[in-house]
């Protein structure tokens, strides 16, 4: 076990996954949680990560995670949220209850573990926590309301943490991913450009984190820099382009 240990939350998959296993390859002792325990316990057996399952949903079991990682591996130097949920829906569809179940994952979640992970961190003297957001909390985007209003709330929370918590030394950092080829993008029923594999984005990932400072990874570069000029336009102009992506005429 190395001094450096990462806990990532949504770590049995995806990202979250090719994550861990690049901060293993760079010296890391790595915990990962997620509801499914068959890939945590395949993670345990290719790359030594210890499996910690967990259900971002049950606040009890976030902080029992939290200790039961203090109990075995010390402490937590670097946390990870890298849980994402999303439904698809109809645009002009607002259901409550599919906008509750994901923003109760993508956003309340990572504050059930935010709490006690802020509350270690400053009893150890200090760490680093990263969100994993995405490029579509730059703006609304149609067909993905809650989505994209999660992932902007925790864009706008990394902002506020990171001014808040650097007195504690505990740096806070945002990814923004575009899309990356996973079981979760799998389900998208529209055309994904810039789509990259799940081993590039978690290369991305822990090459932003380790080497260098930056507050926002996000990646591919292209894509990001075509939705934030996107973001910048007047809305007019703004609007005529997001009724284009939805297929919505003007009235």
């Amino acid at each position: 076990m190395t001094g450096r240990v990462a806990w990532i939350v949504g770590g049995g998959t995806g990202i979250g996954a090719e994550t861990a296993k690049g901060l293993v390859a760079r010296g890391w002792t790595v915990a990962v949680s997620g509801r499914r325990s068959a890939p945590l316990a395949a993670l345990h057996r290719s790359h030594g990560a210890h499996p910690f399952p967990l259900d971002v949903a049950d606040r009890e079991a976030v902080s029992a995670t939290v200790e039961g990682i203090i109990a075995e591996l010390g402490r937590i130097d670097l946390m990870i949220f890298s849980v994402a949920r999303k439904e698809t829906v109809s645009p002009g569809t607002y259901d409550y209850d599919a906008y509750a179940r994901i923003i109760d994952t993508n956003l309340l979640g990572a504050m059930r573990v935010i709490d006690p992970v802020v509350a270690q961190m400053r009893r150890q003297g200090g760490g680093e926590i990263v969100l994993v957001a995405s490029v579509a909390g730059y703006f609304g985007l149609p067909r993905s309301a809650a989505y994209s209003s999660g992932k902007a709330a925790m864009i706008a929370l990394a902002e506020t943490m990171r001014t808040e918590l650097a007195p504690d030394g505990i740096s806070v950092r945002v990814v923004c991913p575009g899309f990356v080829k996973t079981d979760f993008t799998a389900r998208n029923n529209f055309p994904m450009p810039f789509l990259i594999e799940a081993d590039d984005a978690g290369r991305r990932i822990v090459s932003g984190l380790l080497d260098s400072k930056r507050f926002e990874i996000a990646f591919p570069r292209r894509f990001v820099l075509i939705l934030k000029a996107i973001r910048m336009l007047p809305y007019p102009l703004f609007f005529r382009i997001m009724r284009k992506l939805a297929g919505v005429r003007k009235s």
